[in-house]
């Protein structure tokens, strides 16, 4: 959801289109009104383009908090727009001090810096550069006919994050002016002079106005300088380095000089926020230092992600999103395929196979189809991807010399690269390593393959979005090839933009309120914990171990190819469908026996003799083994698994042991809670003032709930037990707070349904003490989730493979502790908020002291 902001600047807009541009200069009406007929722009970049000249020609060219003040009719208005919640912004309008406080939200918000500073948000393929290059050319014809508005730049810089976004920013002087202007305004245009600040080595010597600088920000922010650790250099200093300083030095200095300057940031969400040691980001400090020496017109941002922490960047003025982007035919249909758990040579067949069958050689706009293969590292490039990718094009008769390799070892690549999305390129299959993310503009790439999990998650949007841009009538579809692990990564991306509850979440202002916690009750328990320990290992005799093949279920190793995608509807509606499995993989290899040994003894630690032995000793000659690991894969793991269970013999030493539990440590501590949910956390003494004083509760103060379910439950329990005398209290000891080892011990351990049932750990919500020693412990969860735990719990027979819920899983793991720590009850709470089921609890509890 957009911000009331955001939204009211588009209503204005809107009025403002529909009573015909009124207000601004003639040369604006003829520019507008040759765009329009022209048509060369997308809806949005014209909606875009808009926005900017009705803030700098109507509203005046407002720094963003004047704009926003002026954005709403009544104070109110403002004060709800403000990202608070209706509590604080009703208390907030009757405040004696609201003036001073309302300022301090908007700079907390907005900054305190006086220039105009906004944000345009349009998805990738939609056009920023071409958007960046008009914005510039409409202020040049307008400040040359009005030469003292100081509304109007003479002068433009552009900061890019890296040199690939520079190289595709010099479509800012090569694409077709007259598309975008009328004629009679050619004249201005040539006299416009570009700098590309592609290396430390290229000089500025800026002349007149009418420049377009053009630089990956390194090369001209401030820098932190560090002394040198060489005694010599510091004396006599080091020539190479002095002189590199001393062109950024020039280059800053030169700008400097240049008068009417307006600055605009490509890819602006790498600038947005702050550095690790709480500073401001470089280039936010460099267009400050600027500003400072030179005033500003205004620094015009530009992005496909409006977002920093999952909060939209409030200086935003425009969005046009990836959804609307596919709904406007600007951006391709996509099928998604997840493959699973497959091997790299499988995979890489399947994607070949889909691709050729697909794409082809079948030229788009005079271009080969092309699919992009985005590597880890390096070494996994060459060393496995491309020697595996050649073998498959070889058996499918397709030239290796269509594959492009491109990374920093491979520079000399870096002129096919930029030639790739041309009709002259040879290339269709593309090995990318820190290479062809944002700023690389390929519409003929149709597909994006991804097997290994990069070491960014970031990187499999930024990557897998790169073929969606469209190409001809746009009735191309793109192809997404992924591994299980990087689809689940995308999945969520895609569900945050496509999900209206989850979008709205992330796209609202939410302001961070911070709690102190402390130690109201300091407690500790006692729990019975049972000790394992190996004492020693002994190799079983080979003939002793057998492995049963009729115990094999190919089903549970199976491979899915899944599929989903983003989609128009019968509407013209865009729509995130999730994969879903539509078809086995079928694996057929060619290992030979010896291969096959390697791999078993990689894991057992079994000689390939032993093996032999033990595979003819289950009653399977070797070249019968050979072909069913050859037909299903999977056999291997299970032979591995079948003999691990019986190679060695353990002999251990069980004990059971008292341990002392502490259920409050390392406070006080600080956490930071969304707005939106701080009617949350709890204080003890507003507590005490709404509903009276009591005994029960308040181990830690405050207390800081995940769902209202647990909170209405713990107001109940305060209110019922304070004075059933066989209570002694009730702690609070789970949600994200005490969720946490280092300050709960309070623990059990389960196997997580989620993640292929590995042990992990469980705090649960409530503890209840009671004057016997008997202890309850509580869990509560929504009522929408009890349908499933009773449908696990009626199929369950006590095999992990059928244990599905989460719930149940917990329950399970419970019941281990329960079975030494007699005098502990567990009980889980659907719907905790409805009476019956407070009841149902408080009945259980007053049985407890019949149990003592």
């Amino acid at each position: 959801m957009d911000t009331l902001f955001l939204q009211n600047i588009q209503k204005q807009v809107e009025k403002w289109r529909a009573d015909g541009y009124k207000g601004v200069h003639k040369e604006t009406e003829n520019i507008l009104s040759h765009i329009r007929r022209v048509a060369f722009l997308h809806e949005p970049q014209v909606e875009a383009l808009e926005t900017y000249i009705y803030l700098k020609e109507v509203v005046g060219n407002k720094p963003s908090v004047e704009l926003f003040r002026q954005a709403f009719e009544s104070e109110l208005e403002l004060i709800r727009a403000l990202g608070i919640s209706e509590k604080e912004a009703t208390e907030l309008a009757y405040d004696k001090k609201k003036k001073e406080k309302i300022q301090a939200i908007l700079d907390e918000k907005f900054g305190t810096s006086d220039y105009v500073n906004q944000v345009y948000a349009l998805t990738m393929g939609s056009g920023k550069t071409i958007l960046m290059a008009v914005m510039m050319l409409y202020d040049f014809v307008l400040s040359f006919y009005h030469k003292d508005d100081g509304r109007f730049a003479k002068n433009a810089l552009v900061f890019a994050p890296d040199t690939t976004i520079i190289e595709s920013l010099k479509e800012i002087k090569t694409f077709d002016y007259s598309r975008v202007l009328p004629k009679e305004y050619e004249n201005i245009i040539l006299n416009i002079k570009y700098h590309y600040l592609e290396s430390t080595d290229t000089s500025l010597a800026p002349n007149g106005n009418y420049n377009v600088i053009v630089s990956n920000s390194q090369k001209i922010i401030l820098k932190t300088r560090n002394e040198s650790g060489d005694a010599t250099k510091r004396l006599f200093g080091d020539k190479n380095e002095l002189g590199r300083r001393e062109v950024e030095n020039m280059r800053l200095q030169a700008i400097r000089q240049l008068g009417s300057l307006q600055i605009f940031v490509d890819e602006a969400h790498h600038s947005y926020g702050k550095t690790l040691e709480g500073t401001l980001k470089k280039t936010r400090q460099t267009i400050d230092y600027l500003h400072k020496h030179t005033p500003l017109i205004s620094v015009v941002n530009l992005t496909g992600t409006p977002y920093v922490n999952n909060n939209m960047i409030s200086d935003v003025v425009y969005h046009f999103g990836l959804k609307q982007g596919i709904e406007k035919g600007i951006l391709k249909q996509v099928r998604i395929l997840d493959y699973g758990v497959v091997r790299s040579q499988k995979f890489l067949e399947e994607v070949i196979d889909t691709f050729v069958s697909e794409y082809g050689t079948k030229r788009l706009e005079g271009r080969l189809p092309k699919i992009a293969f985005y590597a880890s590292n390096i070494d996994d490039l060459r060393n496995d991807l491309k020697p595996k990718l050649e073998r498959v094009l070889i058996e499918r008769n397709i030239l290796p010399s269509t594959i492009l390799e491109y990374h920093t070892r491979a520079e000399e690549n870096a002129d096919d690269f930029k030639q790739l999305d041309t009709a002259e390129s040879k290339k269709q299959f593309v090995l990318l390593v820190g290479k062809g993310t944002e700023g690389w503009n390929c519409r003929s790439l149709v597909s994006v393959a991804l097997y290994r999990k990069p070491k960014s998650t970031i990187l499999v949007l930024q990557s897998t979005t790169r073929c969606l841009r469209a190409i001809g009538d746009n009735s191309t579809r793109a192809h997404i090839f992924l591994s299980k692990e990087n689809y689940k990564i995308l999945d969520k991306e895609l569900k945050n933009n496509f999900a209206s509850s989850i979008s709205e979440l992330n796209a609202q202002d939410q302001k961070m309120v911070e709690h102190t916690l402390e130690v109201q009750k300091r407690k500790t328990i006692k729990v019975k914990k049972v000790l394992k320990e190996i004492l020693s290992v002994q190799e079983a005799n080979a003939d002793s171990i057998k492995i049963d093949f009729k115990e094999f279920s190919p089903e549970k190793y199976q491979s899915f190819v899944s599929e989903g995608g983003i989609f128009l509807g019968d509407e013209g509606t865009a729509g995130y469908s999730e994969a879903r499995a539509v078809r086995k993989i079928e694996d057929k290899n060619t290992f030979t026996f010896y291969e096959i040994a390697e791999v078993i003894n990689r894991y057992t630690h079994l000689p390939c003799v032993v093996i032999d032995s033990i595979i003819s000793g289950s009653g399977k000659k070797r070249d019968e083994f050979v072909k069913m690991a050859n037909d299903n894969i999977a056999l291997v793991p299970f032979v591995v698994q079948e003999i691990l269970k019986s190679a060695y013999k353990y002999e251990e030493k069980t004990e059971t042991v008292e341990e002392e539990l502490e259920l409050t440590k390392l406070f006080p501590f600080k956490i930071s809670v969304q707005q939106s949910r701080d009617t949350l956390v709890v204080y003890k003494d507003i507590e005490e003032s709404m509903s009276g004083k009591s005994r029960i509760g308040f181990n830690i103060n405050p207390y800081a709930f995940d769902s209202s379910d647990e909170k209405d439950l713990f107001r109940y329990l305060r209110g019922v037990l304070d004075k059933e005398e066989t209570i002694k209290d009730v702690y609070f000891t789970g949600a994200r707070v005490c969720a946490d080892p280092n300050r709960n011990d309070f623990y059990f351990e389960y196997r997580d349904p989620q993640n292929e049932h590995k042990t992990a750990r469980y705090f649960p919500d409530f503890l209840i003490e009671t004057s016997n020693e008997r202890f309850f412990v509580i869990e509560t969860k929504g009522g929408e989730e009890e349908a499933n735990y009773e449908a696990n719990k009626k199929s369950y027979n006590g095999k992990l493979e059928n244990l599905t819920n989460d719930i149940l899983a917990k329950e399970i793991g419970f019941n281990d502790f329960q079975s030494i720590n007699k005098n502990f009850e567990y009980r889980i709470i659907f719907n905790a908020s409805l009476q019956r089921e407070r009841v149902r609890l408080f009945e259980k509890l007053k049985d407890i002291k019949s149990k003592g």
